[in-house]
Formats: C-alpha cells, sequence, structure tokens
C-alpha cells in the first residue's frame, strides 16, 4: 500500500488516479486499515464484493491498470514495488 501511495503522488500531475477498492463487510475495519497505514489514496468498499466477478479477482490484492478508455491493460496478482523504473515506464507509455 505504501509504493500505491507513492505511485499517486509521483503520477498524480500525469492524470493517473490509484483507486483503492476494499471488499471489507465490515465497514469499522475498513476504516481503521485506511487509518492504521495511512492510505491517501481515493478509496472505495464494495462490501457486496461485485468487482470480484466483474474483474475476475481471484486473490488479494489484485492491482488494475485501466487507461482513459476504460480498457484493462494489465493485471497484476499479489503485492507490487509500484516505485519500480518498469512500471514507470509502463504508465508513461499509456
Amino acid at each position: 500500500m505504501p509504493s500505491l501511495v507513492q505511485l499517486q503522488k509521483t503520477f498524480k500531475g500525469k492524470g493517473v488516479t490509484v483507486l483503492a477498492v476494499s471488499v471489507d463487510a465490515d465497514e469499522s475495519a475498513y476504516r481503521k486499515f485506511l487509518v492504521d497505514h495511512g492510505v491517501d489514496l481515493l478509496t472505495v468498499r464494495d462490501e457486496a464484493q461485485k468487482t470480484n466477478s466483474l474483474y475476475g479477482t481471484i486473490r488479494f490484492p489484485e492491482t488494475y491498470i485501466i487507461d482513459r478508455r476504460g480498457i484493462v491493460r494489465r493485471k497484476f496478482i499479489g503485492a507490487i514495488d509500484w516505485n519500480t523504473p518498469e512500471i514507470a515506464e509502463f504508465l508513461n507509455k499509456l
């Protein structure tokens, strides 16, 4: 999560928005996680877990790179360091 926060800060001026979707059923657990981990991102809670079926989520965390036209360009399963040169290069090409 910290590297996603940093990614948002780095690319905010380039039109990139990081949206974190939580599937926590418990709203207080969701809010506690945001505070405990210093999550400074746009977040939403999908307690009905509809996004799981919409995007084929099978494991957490999963991250989707969606371009300006709404097309999923890449899916990452598992934790990723979002501050690598490869990620920056990929995002700059979109």
